[in-house]
């Protein structure tokens, strides 16, 4: 149903009872008021009269009935028309994440085609596209930690930057996940928002830095930061590194459970490519944004629009009365 006017509400709905005067006045007017007027007679020969071909007599009622229109009107007014317009703001949380990525020697294996690094590259750029409201920064670490991206919405730049990670750029002779955990929460220490995550990969065990992984989760929790631990590697075969034929340094799975524990997040083991995909998946359904709907009613009177209207009509029947289609002496 369309609006009328613009009109959604009454303020105050009963003063409309009031327009059920109106018919009953004019019910009074044309069966009493009618019977009792002074009816003026006047001698005058029909015969010398020429007829009329119109009938305008009735003209006479114009005024009246025009201010009835604007009695009607003036009620309409004081039972206070309104239009709402419901409005509906959408707020949407982003999330903070850091990726902690792991570029030590045994990440070069090849039973991830091409390598477990390129494979998790891969992912996390996917990954990094499917975040368009979070801020993500990545952290890499082998032998030691390096913060190589600070949190940005930039993805396209981090995206490149994640693809340009190389081995070398750190000394590939450790694997530092307390230093590295270190790293994602002081990129952290200083983000008012609420939701902050860190998303631990790693194929080795802590053999490097001078902060033990539980340390670092300790600190993470008590900033509020979850962190998801990910294993890669597969558990069936000792793997061997891709330049040498040497076992590459079993996973620690007791450590990373202990980091998922101690933040509020949880464990993956990727045992294939496949895994690895669903894993963060999975973590980014975990981690949704929060969406907060505000609404509210804009509410605006319309009442001055009626009370000019009657205003108006009442000015245009003061003018009839002063025209020959009125006569007072009937009144």
């Amino acid at each position: 149903m369309k609006k009328w006017l613009g009109i959604d509400l009454f303020a105050n709905p009963e003063a409309l009872f009031l327009l059920l005067l109106i018919p009953l006045y004019l019910f009074w007017y044309i069966r009493f008021y009618q019977k009792q007027r002074l009816v003026i007679r006047l001698s005058y020969d029909p015969l010398s009269l020429e007829k009329r071909k119109y009938n305008l007599s009735l003209l006479r009622l114009l005024p009246r009935l025009l201010q009835l229109g604007a009695i009607a009107l003036m009620i309409i007014a004081v039972a206070r028309p309104q239009s709402a317009d419901e409005v509906i703001n959408e707020k949407v949380e982003g999330i903070d994440i850091m990726l902690l990525l792991d570029i030590s020697g045994s990440m070069e294996s090849d039973d991830y085609p091409p390598s477990r690094l390129e494979v998790a590259k891969s992912n996390a750029v996917r990954f990094i596209k499917g975040r368009k409201q979070d801020r993500i920064g990545l952290v890499l670490f082998a032998a030691e930690a390096l913060s190589y991206s600070p949190l940005t919405l930039d993805h396209s730049y981090l995206s490149r930057q994640v693809r340009q990670v190389s081995f070398g750029m750190i000394s590939p002779q450790g694997t530092a996940i307390g230093e590295a955990l270190a790293a994602g929460i002081n990129r952290m220490e200083y983000s008012e928002n609420g939701s902050k995550v860190m998303i631990l990969l790693t194929d080795g065990a802590n053999n490097a830095g001078q902060l033990s992984p539980i340390s670092a989760a300790k600190l993470a929790n008590e900033r509020g930061i979850r962190t998801y631990a990910i294993g890669m590697g597969r558990r069936s075969t000792v793997t061997k590194a891709a330049d040498n034929n040497l076992p590459l340094p079993d996973l620690d799975e007791k450590t990373l459970r202990k980091i998922a524990q101690i933040t509020g997040g949880n464990f993956y083991r990727a045992s294939d490519p496949t895994r690895l995909q669903q894993i963060f998946t999975e973590i980014s359904q975990l981690e949704t944004r929060k969406i907060q709907n505000i609404s509210y009613r804009h509410v605006q009177d319309r009442y001055p629009i009626f009370v000019k209207m009657a205003i108006i009509i009442l000015g245009i029947s003061f003018l009839l009365m002063l025209t020959f289609i009125y006569n007072p002496l009937e009144q």
